[in-house]
């Protein structure tokens, strides 16, 4: 049988940076995408939420994973990803 609840959290975030990556920037949207995928992921494990400090938690470290690869894709390798701003930093 499956384990429906958390597999929507994690396809809800593949949707929702999929949606919102150019509205937001990708890091904002990747940060939303880390969030619930692992809300999902502990979900799966039978762990609890967490409520709003491990909110807090997963969503600094999906920023904390998101900008640097966002700066290694846009100012190492060229690639252009959309961003938040045009100055090329968020």
């Amino acid at each position: 049988r499956g384990d429906w609840p958390p597999l929507l959290w994690v396809c809800a975030g593949v949707v929702l940076n999929a949606l919102l990556i150019e509205r937001i920037g990708f890091i904002a949207a990747c940060t939303l995408c880390f969030m619930c995928a692992v809300r999902g992921l502990r979900r799966s494990e039978g762990q609890a939420g967490g409520g709003w400090p491990r909110l807090a938690q997963d969503l600094a470290i999906g920023a904390l994973i998101a900008a640097p690869a966002y700066w290694l894709f846009t100012l190492v390798l060229g690639i252009n990803l959309p961003g938040l701003t045009g100055t090329g930093w968020l």
